[in-house]
C-alpha cells in the first residue's frame, strides 16, 4: 500500500506525527508530491528541531516524545526523511 507523506519545515506542538522515508516522488518543483511503500513509524508530539554544520557538512534533526518515550529522526542526505499528521495511537 502506498500513502503520501509530506516533507515538512515546521511542527506542530499539539499534533502527533508518524515518519517514514519516502519510495517514490511525482510531478515537478514545486508541486511534487512523495509517497512511501514502507510502514509509518509513530513518533508522536514533536519535541525539539537540531541543525548542524552547512552544506554537504550540515545536517539536522527532529525530536518526538511518545508518552516519554524520545525518538530522534535524523535527516537522511538524500531528502527522503518525511512525516505524516496523524490522529493518537
Amino acid at each position: 500500500m502506498e500513502v503520501e507523506v509530506f516533507r515538512l519545515c515546521s511542527f506542530k506542538n499539539d499534533v502527533n506525527y508518524s515518519f517514514a522515508l519516502k519510495t517514490r516522488t511525482e510531478g515537478s518543483y514545486p508541486k511534487q508530491k512523495h509517497y512511501t511503500t514502507k510502514p509509518l513509524q509513530f513518533v508522536g508530539k514533536h519535541v525539539s528541531s537540531a541543525r548542524w554544520g552547512y552544506g554537504d557538512n550540515g545536517g539536522g534533526s527532529e525530536t518526538f516524545d511518545n508518552n516519554g518515550t524520545r525518538t530522534e529522526i535524523v535527516y537522511d542526505y538524500e531528502g527522503n526523511t518525511c512525516f505524516v499528521e496523524c490522529c493518537l495511537k
